[in-house]
């Protein structure tokens, strides 16, 4: 009858430090792929920024659609700063929107690095 006890408890520890190391390494994962969404996020605004410098063709598909995507990404500062160069404005708005995102995903993935058990 001890041994069952003792077998039992063995049983509970074991789960319960299992489980410890499943959300620890879910949480690692975790901030892991949102640190690099959030790299993927601020290099597809610097790639627009770099295509608008560059006076890139408008119309060509590539530059449209990181256009596109650049412009769902500026988390709202898109037209923040107002200068009268047009390539100064999307350096300014858009390279502010890309640290950000960099900023948001290195601080998250902090968090939920601390919060890992």
């Amino acid at each position: 009858m001890t041994q069952d006890a003792d077998t039992g408890s063995q049983r509970k520890s074991n789960t319960s430090a299992d489980l410890r190391a499943l959300a620890s390494k879910s949480l690692t994962l975790a901030a892991s792929v949102i640190k690099i969404l959030c790299t993927i996020f601020a290099a597809i605004l610097v790639i627009h920024i770099v295509l608008v410098v560059a006076a890139a063709n408008p119309q060509n598909g590539i530059t449209q659609f990181f256009a596109d995507a650049a412009n769902s990404l500026t988390l709202g500062i898109g037209d923040l700063f107002l200068p009268a160069s047009e390539s100064l404005k999307v350096i300014l708005n858009y390279g502010l929107a890309a640290v950000v995102w960099l900023i948001i995903g290195a601080v998250v993935a902090r968090i939920l690095n601390a919060l890992a058990p």
